[in-house]
């Protein structure tokens, strides 16, 4: 299922993501495998190709964290936003009550918790956590999850786990965090999105 194409109330998965990204940070970089083609998008981004095709989503996160400093050497803003193209019903309120509590709690790595899950890919990161990043892919570990953990527990990173109940003040149905796996996710996000 290439889920960047699914169609969803007139308009891919993707195109709702980065609709809802863009209206929220000053740059949108989308992170796509080479020669891959995407869907045609209602804003303007910057396309980065996948170093390490078939890495997973960590890789990708390190290229567009790269990719911000190729791109515009004078972006000084600490903080990018991350998620995957797969979740529909991401809020921009959300995305800008993530990057506000980020820069009130100083925290490194904010992470939504929903049904005791880390939405590692609907979180907000420090750009200084390039060098980690970085090193456990070296390690050869790609799950980000698993670097969340292991950040937090050798106290390298200040990991911010944000629980459901100061989610839901903002996004009560928490429709921001629900994804798109599979046909029946599919429907389901038909029937909630319009």
């Amino acid at each position: 299922m290439r889920k960047e194409w699914l169609d969803l109330g007139g308009r891919t998965l993707l195109d709702r993501v980065v609709d809802a990204v863009a209206a929220e940070t000053s740059r949108t970089i989308v992170v796509t495998a080479p020669g891959r083609p995407l869907p045609p998008l209602s804003r303007s981004v910057d396309i980065i190709h996948d170093s390490r095709p078939g890495s997973g989503p960590l890789a990708a996160l390190l290229d567009g964290l790269d990719a911000i400093d190729a791109i515009d050497q004078a972006v000084e803003e600490p903080l990018v936003f991350v998620c995957s193209c797969d979740v529909p019903g991401l809020k921009r309120e959300v995305i800008r009550w993530l990057v506000d509590r980020a820069t009130a709690t100083g925290a490194d790595w904010v992470v939504p918790e929903v049904a005791s899950h880390p939405q590692v890919l609907t979180s907000v990161i420090r750009r200084s956590l390039r060098g980690p990043i970085a090193a456990w892919l070296a390690a050869g570990r790609r799950d980000p999850r698993g670097l969340a953990v292991s950040l937090e527990r050798d106290k390298t990173a200040r990991i911010d786990r944000v629980g459901e109940q100061d989610l839901a003040a903002v996004d009560p149905g928490l429709g921001s965090f629900f994804d798109v796996d599979t046909p029946e996710d599919l429907a389901a996000g038909r029937r909630a999105c319009p």
